[in-house]
């Protein structure tokens, strides 16, 4: 299949995949939206394939297989698809004996390519067998991108020593490119280690737009090379909620909430059911603990499709503090209850969850001696 072919190919599956992820989107998303930022590196090994090259892949392991490594961050939207940039740094060696047709050549190819790009992202799991509250501990992924890359290396004979081409200028004085666009394709496992931490193992394969990666030309009209790598990456998740338009009878209003005062608020036009609340508790200090589960800048959540959608059976409350809208829910006496219950939060999707402490709707510091 030639570059064109494969081109045509991936762009048919591109189509076919972001119409699948466009209805998974319709499926999934509600009036809050989910932004996960992921960052991380991996280590790896290369192999070239180009004009100097003529083994196969197991017979590169003797003397043509090299490392590379990167780092990369993105976005990722929904916990389906996103984009990102990515900076890898990879060396090559590739040797050829003879030529097409049989006559000896005796090169060896050694270089060091940088290469800086963007690419897109899409979670195959989540695309093809739906979103789950709780990620999944394995998944299924592909990344697509465009890099702009640069190189330098020797072209030597591996008979006499004798260098042929040095960084790009034979002997006779002529210069071949140093520099060109690549297109990386990748296919990884991503294993989730906790909550935040993840392992991924990843193979990529790379096409160079150009014929001059290894300063020879004879056969190979792309010069291709293959990065196979483990790596590890930290995520975390952003909550993105849409503003309201407009108030409706649905909405609960939960705003300053007092704990000591629970009654069952009524909209005009309807009675709302009363809040199952549970056995009363008995406070003997004068602060409690609870878990903070998003905080606010600017515009408020939909308290109700909140709770629904991360399926939370306590009330969410929302208190000001310091310039930002905070939700916090449950209510506890001891600070081990709500970090356990912190834990039972995070397992339901929000990654963030975290122990706080208040005295009536004031936010307080946690102490040591609160912990106790």
């Amino acid at each position: 299949m030639n570059l064109s072919r494969l081109l045509v190919f991936l762009s048919a599956m591109l189509i076919l995949v972001q119409g699948k992820a466009q209805v998974q989107l319709q499926n999934n998303c509600e009036k809050d939206r989910t932004l996960q930022w992921e960052f991380g590196g991996n280590l790896g090994y290369t192999q070239y394939y180009g004009d100097i090259s003529n083994k196969s892949y197991f017979k590169k392991f003797s003397g043509e297989t090299k490392f590379g490594g990167g780092i990369f961050g993105r976005a990722i939207f929904n916990q389906l698809s996103g984009v990102g940039v990515h900076l890898s740094y990879f060396s090559l060696a590739s040797e050829k004996d003879s030529l097409l047709k049989g006559t000896p050549l005796n090169y060896r190819y050694e270089g060091n390519v940088l290469q800086f790009g963007v690419h897109a992202y899409m979670n195959f799991s989540n695309l093809f067998w739906g979103i789950r509250q709780e990620e999944r501990p394995v998944n299924f992924y592909g990344t697509a991108g465009l890099s702009y890359l640069s190189w330098k290396g020797t072209v030597s004979n591996t008979l006499t020593n004798a260098v042929i081409v040095d960084n790009g200028v034979n002997s006779a004085g002529i210069a071949y490119k140093n520099a060109g666009v690549i297109l990386p394709l990748t296919l990884g496992l991503g294993i989730r280690l906790n909550e935040n931490l993840r392992m991924n193992i990843e193979g990529s394969l790379q096409t160079i737009l150009s014929d001059d990666a290894d300063f020879y030309r004879d056969g190979f009209k792309n010069d291709i090379l293959l990065y196979s790598s483990i790596g590890l990456s930290y995520t975390f998740m952003q909550q993105k909620v849409e503003k309201k338009k407009k108030p409706t009878d649905s909405d609960l209003s939960v705003l300053e909430f007092d704990y000591a005062q629970r009654r069952p608020q009524a909209s005009p036009g309807r009675e709302l059911p009363a809040l199952n609340l549970g056995p009363a508790q008995t406070f003997p200090r004068n602060y409690e603990f609870r878990v903070q589960v998003i905080a606010m800048s600017r515009s408020r959540i939909d308290v109700a499709a909140f709770a629904r959608k991360y399926n939370i059976e306590t009330p969410v409350v929302e208190n000001t503090f310091s310039g930002l809208y905070r939700y916090s829910t449950g209510r506890f006496n001891s600070f081990k209850e709500a970090e356990a219950y912190s834990k039972v939060i995070r397992s339901k999707g929000i990654f963030d969850a975290f122990v706080v402490a208040y005295r009536g709707n004031e936010r307080i510091v946690i102490t040591e001696e609160m912990k106790q």
